[in-house]
């Protein structure tokens, strides 16, 4: 048996992923911590891949008793998402549904107090395509598009619930545009930027189903140290995300 208290420790060290498909990078770490969720919340995380944000959830919340749930269709994440429950004993806690986020039948509308979601980034035909259809479909809207995810976030928050994305800095007016469109009214917004200096490539954004009128822009987050080119994670970027230590000795 894992020593699930140890792998907890070293997260997210250790998390199994497709040897060569897509691989998790510093903006899913970076979610689950922006994402604040209540204590005895019901969190879903759309396109889950190895479940590194739901995980980085739990571990960030340890205080609070929350249920979590993935939607993942990649038959590799699938399996790396199920090891990783396994090696962290989170078989209590976290349950994965297969299926294709376009497909809302496969969950209960209005059921979740918080949905997340690291969407592909770029549209189809705009970027150097991967080789792996795994990779492609991650990077890319290759087969469901940033609507589709939006959509479906509306359709499985609660009334007053929280969605929350990490996104490309440069879309998020295209962001904020499908929020509104499906009721999900903007509250927090957090570009964060390599050093100062950088142009932001990476936007956090909160938003309530059925909330009212009210935005804050939250302070530039920095993530490397301006002396440091090896990219080491400044202490306030450690402050906010603690798990950006470890995974700066990870794998890219």
């Amino acid at each position: 048996m894992p020593d699930c208290s140890e792998n907890r420790k070293h997260y997210p060290k250790g998390l199994v992923q497709p040897e060569n498909g897509f691989r998790f990078s510093v903006d899913s770490l970076l979610l689950s911590c922006f994402a604040v969720p209540g204590n005895k919340a019901r969190i879903l995380d759309l396109g889950t891949g190895c479940g590194v944000i739901p995980i980085g959830l739990f571990l960030h919340n340890q205080d609070k008793n929350i249920h979590l749930c993935g939607l993942e269709s990649n038959p590799e994440m699938l399996e790396a998402v199920r090891t990783n429950i396994k090696n962290l004993g989170f078989e209590d806690v976290f349950r994965v549904i297969e299926g294709d986020v376009r497909e809302k039948t496969l969950l209960e509308p209005e059921s979740f107090d918080l949905v997340v979601s690291n969407p592909p980034f770029r549209e189809k035909g705009r970027g150097r395509e991967c080789v792996d259809k795994g990779k492609q479909c991650a990077r890319f809207e290759e087969k469901a598009s940033l609507e589709d995810f939006v959509r479906t976030a509306a359709y499985a928050a609660k009334g007053r619930g929280r969605v929350c994305f990490v996104f490309l800095a440069e879309r998020v007016l295209e962001l904020v545009e499908f929020f509104r469109k499906y009721r999900l009214e903007p509250k927090r917004i957090r570009f964060c930027h390599g050093r100062s200096g950088d142009h932001s490539k990476i936007v956090l954004v909160e938003a309530v189903k059925n909330g009212k009128n009210g935005l804050v822009i939250e302070s530039p987050l920095i993530l490397y140290r301006d002396d440091d080119m090896s990219s080491s994670p400044n202490p306030h970027s450690l402050d906010f995300c603690p798990f950006l230590e470890k995974k700066s000795s990870c794998n890219p």
